[in-house]
């Protein structure tokens, strides 16, 4: 080390260096080796005890974890298609708009400037039995008699659920949705009307391929939100009623915290990481295949 000079930049970036390799590096190190050993908050000892990999075996045959993934596949996939529809015909919309784009555009924005927790607590108003604004708004209306128990019966609690986290987020595709109508080229669209094709089929074999990539970009965000969807069903249901809301997240979470079995919720946690990759590889390949259309029909 006698000769050793370090660059400046190398000793600018140092502090920055030092900061993460604190704040995310030795965490991540030391959440992987006690995902090994059979740790318990209760039992300080036990972190110094490698089993191997039992507990990646244990989720293996856990059937909670099993049926947590189904719910989040599940909600991945009802929140990804209703997102991504209502994304498409309000970026088509504001995009046909004449005056008042911009105004639109940042109303459209509007939802996401809410933090998950606060979207959790308004829905979990809205939804309320007793004073919630849609039951109040149904029985008004004449739909129902009864108070609907949104947050108690566990079907209704997962559509709840849905409709917050589509709320939240159906901004993230319309605005890139948007981003990619107002980047094509106007060309094609003319030289199909002039052909005689139909609105319908214009947007099906002009607009649709054009915005595609645009799409599979914020479907590849937005199934890793979801994937790691903690706070609304934290705030909302807790993962009930009788864990029939538990998602991936909100399961390591109670196996760490409320059981105090932190090695187990480290395994579940980086098998649920894995397949996260999973779904923001298959996102990722359907936005390569559908950039290479592009350069292929444009």
């Amino acid at each position: 080390m006698k000769g050793f000079k370090p660059s400046a930049p190398f000793l600018l970036l140092l502090p920055a260096m030092i900061v993460l390799a604190a704040v995310v590096v030795v965490p991540l190190l030391l959440s992987l080796y006690s995902s090994f050993t059979p740790f318990r908050l209760t039992r300080p000892e036990t972190f110094f005890v490698v089993i191997g990999i039992r507990n990646y075996l244990s989720i293996l045959s856990n059937t909670d974890f099993w049926w947590a993934f189904g719910r989040t596949v599940l909600l991945l996939t009802i929140a990804l298609n209703l997102e991504m529809l209502l994304g498409l015909g309000l970026a088509m919309l504001v995009e046909k708009a004449t005056r008042g784009q911009r105004i639109l555009r940042t109303l459209m924005m509007f939802p996401m400037m809410f933090s998950p927790i606060l979207v959790g607590f308004q829905f979990k108003f809205m939804f309320n039995d007793n004073i919630g604004l849609v039951n109040n708004a149904l029985q008004s209306l004449g739909i129902t008699q009864d108070a609907i128990p949104w947050l108690i019966e566990s079907h209704l609690a997962f559509i709840a659920i849905s409709i917050a986290e589509i709320w939240s987020s159906t901004a993230i595709f319309a605005i890139l949705i948007l981003a990619g109508l107002l980047a094509m080229p106007k060309e094609p669209i003319e030289a199909a009307r002039v052909d005689g094709c139909t609105p319908w089929q214009t947007f099906r074999y002009v607009t649709w391929p054009f915005v595609m990539p645009f799409a599979y970009i914020a479907m590849t965000i937005r199934s890793l939100d979801v994937a790691r969807a903690y706070d609304i069903v934290k705030i909302m249901t807790d993962g009930g009623p009788a864990g029939r809301t538990e998602l991936l997240w909100t399961l390591v979470a109670r196996t760490a915290y409320s059981d105090g079995r932190m090695g187990m919720a480290n395994a579940m946690a980086y098998v649920s990481i894995l397949l996260s990759i999973a779904f923001t590889v298959y996102f990722f390949n359907k936005l390569a295949a559908a950039r290479t259309q592009i350069g292929a029909e444009w």
